[in-house]
């Protein structure tokens, strides 16, 4: 058993820099880097879809940002 990413939210940093990362590569661009106030959003959300919501989120991110990834509360 594997436990959700709402019950594992240490590995939210470097989950989302991995995402960050292989979005990056594929949709162009430098490396990219959140926010203090981006990843404590993180933290806060539930992530009811688990690592796979993430993950979407990071490329959405990705494509529509800067190099500052700044996540909104709409965006969650």
């Amino acid at each position: 058993r594997v436990p959700p990413l709402r019950e594992r939210k240490e590995d939210i940093p470097l989950l989302a820099e991995f995402f960050m990362g292989k979005s990056s590569d594929t949709n162009g661009g430098g490396k990219r880097q959140l926010t203090k106030r981006a990843l404590e959003k993180l933290y806060d959300y539930p992530w009811p879809g688990n690592v796979r919501e993430l993950q979407n989120e990071m490329e959405r991110l990705v494509v529509l940002a800067g190099e500052e990834l700044k996540i909104l509360p709409e965006m969650l």
